[in-house]
């Protein structure tokens, strides 16, 4: 299976969370795999990979990770889809797959200094500086990257499921409710995630400001 960088599908490129393909054209794919065409399960592979990826790589901070993690999340759905029931959409079970799996590796690695903006060695370009805005100066640049890099290093001391509620909010726009049906939360322990993260960046970013040079 090859994870898509690009969709002939509209729409799996243009929304934060969770893509959903149309409900009647989901249903007709799986009704075909289910029949033998497994070839049509690529369909889904191109639509939903994108999204996916990008939840990854946000999660664990590492493209060849993240790219591991999306594949087993879609072999984990083709193994299962004989028995899959449609209780949710293709979508949202694959987010919350991908989301599971990164906070399992996370915790397995016990990775500190691997999330969001952070490189895995030197030679690793810094995500931080491939995302910044090209109209920006070059000065307004280095700050942008600098800013990642701390952001970085403070996420990378919180526990997985923190810094799994933190991404999920304020990186894909999920909603609380949809956050907490995806890591098996109440609503208001996934409200005191939240708030304990943003707390803490915010106290702590402050605090870097204020003994800056």
């Amino acid at each position: 299976m090859v994870l898509a960088r690009s969709s002939g599908l509209t729409g799996s490129e243009d929304k934060d969370y969770a893509p959903f393909m149309e409900a009647r054209t989901e249903k007709i794919l799986l009704d075909q795999i289910r029949g033998g065409a497994v070839e049509r399960f690529e369909d889904l592979v191109r639509f939903h990979s994108p999204s996916l990826l990008r939840l990854a790589v946000r999660l664990t901070g590492n493209r060849a990770d993240a790219e591991e993690i999306t594949q087993e999340a879609f072999l984990r759905f083709y193994s299962g889809i004989a028995s899959f029931r449609g209780e949710s959409r293709v979508g949202t079970w694959l987010y919350r797959t991908v989301t599971r799996l990164a906070i399992d590796y996370l915790r397995r690695e016990r990775i500190r200094r691997r999330i969001f903006f952070f490189r895995r060695d030197e030679e690793t370009p810094d995500p931080a500086e491939q995302v910044a805005d090209p109209s920006s100066s070059p000065g307004e640049q280095v700050i942008m990257a600098e800013t990642g890099r701390r952001l970085a290093r403070l996420l990378g001391s919180m526990p997985p499921r923190q810094r799994a509620v933190f991404v999920l909010r304020h990186q894909e726009q999920m909603p609380l409710k949809e956050i907490a049906a995806t890591l098996g939360l109440e609503e208001g322990t996934v409200k005191t995630h939240l708030h304990r993260a943003v707390t803490r960046l915010r106290r702590e970013l402050a605090d870097d400001k204020e003994n800056a040079p």
